[in-house]
């Protein structure tokens, strides 16, 4: 969480001259030079005049995201007491409530509270085809329209005099009344606070799926390299959390869930491809899988059963996770503008912009 902290303090960097030390921060990709201009245009618009150049310093991607790592966990009280009151109340709200009713009290709290953390009032929809082949207009995920909000707010927080005062490990400076009380600072707080109940309750009441706040986002970019082996990313899911849960007889659990796998047509009859997954993902490195005859093993297969039992609920054709089906979304601003087609990139670009003016 304090990657880059203090990184500039150093009797030697300190010693440097101003442009010595400009070209160390440079060359390390800590800042980056963003060049902007004045732009005048003449009546006749053929004559565009550009100059005045003006030089910023920029923090890198790499070194504002680890600032605000830094200051979710410096400023995690004040995150915290926001998110422990609200599930204070939930809790209380929904204390002897089935579960429907439980969900619908979740679901209006979930809404309302996304409204007020959207802050744009602006509506992106995408089409895509359902497995009948049929055009359908969907809402774009509101966890990608969150993960945009935050690097928004991400910018926002990354001046220049703030990076430098944590890449120079100026810890005080942080801890200080008046940065707590700045605007920045106590928005910062109540959006992550905000994002944390989000998150909570979506992962309580699974209203959408969130690849950017949970592990999920990371076992997907897992799957798409070792698609060609499991049959559909929730087989996949499950294989990989069993390996990694399993602490004593690896090797044997192991063949067991493979036979398990393969025996309900869950995974690819391929040793080589699932031998190198292991070693790849899970740093188990074996030359061979044994296989058994059927009560060849008794343990063995008590195991695979036991593995199957829990494996029914899964289809054994292949669901592809990625479809090119999927085409460009749409952002509507009000229904009496049109359409206007962006990219997700392009999307997300709008939404920080027009968030924080972010450039």
């Amino acid at each position: 969480m304090k990657k880059y902290l203090g990184i500039l303090k150093s009797n030697e960097l300190n010693q440097l001259s101003l442009k010595e030390q400009l070209d160390f921060m440079l060359k390390n990709e800590l800042f980056y030079i963003s060049n902007s201009y004045s732009i005048d245009i003449t009546a006749t618009q053929t004559n565009v005049k550009i100059d005045n150049p003006k030089i910023n310093l920029k923090p890198t991607l790499e070194v504002a995201n680890a600032f605000y790592d830094y200051l979710k966990e410096l400023l995690s009280r004040n995150i915290d007491q926001q998110f422990l009151q609200f599930f204070s109340d939930f809790n209380d709200r929904i204390y002897g409530l089935g579960n429907k009713e439980q969900q619908k009290i979740a679901l209006k709290l979930f809404n309302k509270l996304y409204k007020k953390i959207k802050v744009l009032d602006t509506n992106f929809v995408k089409k895509e085809k359902d497995n009948s082949g049929l055009e359908q207009v969907k809402n774009m995920n509101r966890f990608d329209l969150l993960k945009g909000r935050q690097n928004g707010q991400t910018q926002q927080l990354s001046t220049t005099e703030n990076i430098l005062q944590f890449l120079n490990g100026k810890e005080p400076y942080f801890n200080t009344e008046e940065f707590k009380n700045d605007s920045d600072t106590e928005e910062f707080i109540t959006f992550e606070a905000r994002l944390k109940i989000l998150v909570s309750l979506n992962g309580r009441f699974h209203f959408e799926e969130d690849i950017h706040f949970t592990d999920l986002g990371q076992l997907k970019k897992l799957y798409q390299k070792h698609q060609d082996i499991f049959k559909s990313f929730e087989v996949f899911v499950y294989a990989h959390k069993k390996i990694q849960g399993f602490k004593v007889a690896k090797t044997e659990h192991i063949t067991s869930l493979y036979d398990a796998l393969f025996e309900m047509k869950l995974i690819d009859n391929n040793d080589a491809k699932f031998l190198n997954y292991l070693d790849l993902e899970h740093d188990i490195s074996l030359t061979i899988l044994k296989h058994y005859e059927p009560a060849q093993n008794m343990q063995h297969d008590q195991r695979k059963l036991a593995f199957k039992i829990e494996l029914q609920e899964y289809p054994s054709e292949k669901v592809e996770l990625l479809t090119d089906d999927i085409e460009k979304p749409y952002v509507i601003k009000s229904k009496k503008k049109s359409l206007q087609i962006f990219t997700d990139k392009d999307a997300l670009d709008y939404l920080f912009k027009n968030t924080f003016n972010c450039k």
